[in-house]
């Protein structure tokens, strides 16, 4: 079995390799559409949440707090996830009635955003939704910020910016800049169910620090796969992989689970999150404002968000 992974382009990639060897892969940090969408195999497997559940989860929430007579400006990493998660933002806020003004693709090298914000300024936009991850978003929320965007008034209202996916790493990146700023996240270390407690406590007296979404993700997916193995008694792919298909749990932080056996995305409860204003350590950046329901965000397989491809057929290798 293979985990891990920061990067959507990168799981895909790994995802398809692993069809053609017959391995499983546990995906890690992957966040677009595609990887369970038009991209999906049947050695392949997802506990993140993906960008259709991060706009369903945030869009209800932008709308009652910033309203829906809104206008947003999309800046956007031109790559499987950024193309994925605006194209979703946008549907979800749409739906609730803004209207979006223009969507600009940055490269994934950019490191200097300013020559893309400040074209934010005169677009007649009220909200800047910055579909950015990692470094990106690091650096584009502060060129955001160094022009004043978050102390504008546009359209008679306070201009708002909006990270649609976070992680603690991002925040503590951006500082002071993520603060009052919503996004979404998959899990954190904040929540007070058992299993979240316990995970926090375990991993706290190993490294002296509470988790990240990140290890999370990943400690789920190889519990889950070492729980598969012994259910379905063997370590062959495809017996692993129809022990999966289908199942159902709970206890590791995101209410009852399952993973889906028509395209192996994992559907679970989704945070709506928002930069702290008061932080009181470095890993106390985000505070959780909503524990979006798993049935807001779920979707039939054949969603057109997801369309396309095939999961195929499991291959056991040699």
């Amino acid at each position: 079995m293979i985990t891990g992974g920061s990067s959507s382009g990168v799981a895909i990639a790994v995802q398809g390799l692993c069809q053609e060897a017959g391995i499983i892969f546990m995906a890690g940090l992957t966040h677009s559409n595609d990887t369970t969408g038009k991209d999906k195999k049947a050695n392949g497997f997802r506990h993140f949440f993906n960008g259709y559940m991060s706009a369903a989860a945030l869009a209800p929430v932008l709308a009652d707090r910033y309203g829906t007579d809104r206008k947003a400006y999309h800046l956007t990493a031109d790559y499987t996830w950024g193309w994925t998660q605006q194209a979703s933002m946008a549907a979800a806020t749409e739906a609730k009635g803004w209207e979006t003004v223009a969507n600009v693709l940055t490269p994934l090298t950019t490191t200097d955003f300013s020559s893309y914000v400040a074209p934010v300024i005169n677009s007649g936009a009220d909200v800047l939704v910055l579909n950015h991850y990692g470094g990106n978003m690091i650096n584009s929320l502060t060129s955001a910020v160094q022009f004043g965007l978050k102390d504008k008034m546009v359209n008679n209202k306070n201009f708002e910016i909006v990270v649609p996916l976070y992680s603690r790493l991002m925040a503590r990146g951006a500082g002071d800049n993520v603060k009052g700023i919503f996004g979404s996240t998959n899990w954190h270390w904040s929540l007070q169910d058992e299993g979240s407690k316990a995970f926090v406590q375990s991993f706290g007296q190993e490294y002296g620090f509470p988790p990240s979404q990140a290890a999370h993700t990943v400690y789920c997916q190889t519990l889950l796969y070492a729980d598969a193995c012994e259910r379905a008694g063997t370590h062959n792919p495809c017996g692993v992989g129809e022990a999966l298909e289908g199942f159902k749990f709970s206890g590791l932080g995101n209410g009852d689970v399952e993973y889906r056996a028509e395209d192996h995305q994992c559907f679970k409860d989704v945070l709506v999150v928002k930069g702290k204003e008061n932080p009181t350590s470095e890993f106390d950046l985000l505070e959780v404002v909503e524990v979006t329901p798993r049935a807001q965000v779920e979707y039939e397989p054949e969603n057109e968000f997801f369309a396309g491809g095939s999961l195929g057929s499991c291959n056991a290798g040699g």
